[in-house]
């Protein structure tokens, strides 16, 4: 590029490397990226980089274990980025990184290092420079106290894929610019404010895959911008309305993979500007009065996988444009008046439960959703589907249940749906002309039922129907022009059936 040129040397070695660095510094070209992959190199030493201008440098699966005092002498000047990639470092190289005085990125993945003690950062004269430090997957399971002090201008730690189990008493002192923090994959058994409080302009943290048992109260009271809290793949049991308090800006809450069986009324109430609220795969038995309640911004609500066997009165209001994914729960009861004032929800996801039947009253007169799913359930007859006041769906599934009956005014007059699939049912019955209602319909799945007969007023006159499948079911007998008035028909399966005679053709195919 215009900025330099990239360089990149592999299973070589430090003798070769020597001649090759000479000849490329005697062309005095400025190098924007130097990698050195699967090199044999133990110990770095000697003048191998003194005459070179290198702004990013990536050391890649080479067994480096110690790096000499003035092994980057020459390119203190110019490295921007050092990238010390699967090594075999056994402590942090302080001696050799305290001259690079300019660097911004400092990633060290894959190493040895098992201690950070105290003072092990100090001399550094990247202190006022660091933006990243990246010191990730290795056995590091103790961190002196305050060591982070002197970088002042931080705002990616990384300290992920470690061994870890405790943290020291303002374990981050000083880095008062961090947003980012990363602690996932270690053993970290506790969290708590006298950690993290010092962190005061962090907008995300990942403590995602640790051995974590609570969130303790008033853990991130100090940090007040926290947008993004990651704590999934623990073992928090519980989580009530003192957990969340002063996170009035969080929007990506993730606790999915936890053993949450607990969660306290009004938990979410003092995050109400809350995106994502991702609860999936833990021990809730039940979603509870007003769990989610006037969570105007709420985008995902996930609680799909746990042990619901029911959804009480209020458990959900005054919500808009929301995606709630309750399936594979043991679902069973959904009380009247469960959604209240819960306009346009994006997806409405309630397939593989034990739902059968839904309370006609169940959503309020302005709750509804644009894709209902309710997939492998009990439901045995359209009518125990409330769709009244569904005046906005466009997508109804409700294959893979045990429906054996579409009965008359099953559809009221649904403008916006497009898509009905009750394949996979036992449905034997369809009321004349029950689909005329659906003046938008493009899409019918019929398929895989136990249909015997289509007469002359099964579906009327469908202009919109574009695709119907009728495929593996029990037709003998269809009346010649049951399907003449389809007139825009584009696709039509009848395969597998036990037709004898042919019908009229809609013209359109």
């Amino acid at each position: 590029t215009d900025d330099g040129i990239f360089i990149s040397c592999e299973n070589s070695n430090l003798a070769s490397l020597s001649v090759a660095f000479i000849n490329l510094a005697s062309l005095n070209v400025p190098i924007e990226e130097l990698h050195l992959k699967r090199c044999k190199i133990r110990n770095l030493f000697g003048t191998l980089l003194h005459k070179l201008s290198v702004k990013r440098l990536y050391v890649l699966d080479t067994p480096i274990a110690s790096i000499r005092e003035h092994a980057f002498y020459g390119i203190n000047d110019t490295l921007l980025e050092l990238h010390l990639v699967k090594s075999e470092l056994d402590g942090f190289p302080g001696d050799a990184l305290k001259i690079l005085g300019h660097l911004k990125v400092l990633n060290i993945d894959g190493h040895r290092i098992e201690n950070l003690p105290k003072g092990v950062f100090g001399g550094m004269t990247f202190d006022g420079s660091l933006e990243k430090m990246h010191i990730v997957n290795g056995p590091l399971s103790d961190m002196g106290q305050d060591i982070f002090m002197s970088f002042k201008k931080i705002r990616t730690l990384d300290i992920s894929g470690n061994r870890l189990v405790s943290l020291k008493k303002g374990q981050f002192k000083g880095l008062r610019e961090a947003e980012i923090l990363d602690l996932s994959h270690n053993n970290l058994t506790k969290l708590d404010a006298s950690h993290v409080s010092d962190l005061t302009k962090m907008t995300w943290i990942n403590v995602s895959h640790n051995a974590l048992t609570e969130i303790t109260r008033g853990t991130f009271a100090r940090n007040a911008v926290l947008r993004v809290l990651n704590m999934a793949f623990n073992n928090i049991k519980k989580i009530d309305s003192n957990t969340f308090r002063g996170m009035r800006f969080l929007r990506r809450l993730y606790l999915h993979d936890n053993m949450i069986s607990d969660v306290g009324r009004g938990t979410f109430g003092s995050v109400t500007r809350i995106g994502t609220i991702d609860l999936a795969r833990n021990r809730i038995k039940k979603v509870d009065y007003q769990m989610f309640f006037q969570l105007n911004y709420v985008e995902i609500i996930n609680l799909a996988e746990n042990e619901i066997v029911e959804i009480q009165k209020d458990s959900f209001k005054d919500l808009y444009l929301t995606h709630i994914n309750i399936s594979y729960n043991r679902l069973e009861t959904i009380e009247p008046k469960s959604f209240i004032n819960c306009a346009n929800m994006t997806v409405l996801d309630l397939s593989h439960n034990l739902i059968k039947s839904i309370p006609r009253n169940a959503f309020d007169e302005t709750t509804y959703a644009s894709e209902w799913i309710l997939t492998h359930n009990l439901l045995t007859n359209m009518s125990q589907i409330p769709l009244s006041n569904m005046t906005g769906l466009r997508v109804l599934n409700a294959s893979y249940n045990n429906i054996i009956d579409i009965p008359k005014n099953t559809f009221p007059k649904l403008y916006e749906l497009h898509t009905i699939d009750v394949a996979h049912n036992n449905i034997s019955h369809i009321y004349n002309a029950v689909f005329q209602n659906l003046l938008s319909l493009r899409i019918l799945n019929l398929s895989n039922n136990a249909l015997e007969k289509i007469g002359p007023s099964t579906f009327g006159t469908l202009h919109t129907l574009l695709e119907m499948d009728l495929s593996n079911n029990y037709l003998k007998d269809i009346t010649r022009g049951a399907l003449a008035k389809i007139s825009g028909l584009r696709f039509l399966h009848m395969a597998h059936n036990k037709l004898e005679k042919i019908f009229q053709i809609p013209i359109s195919l």
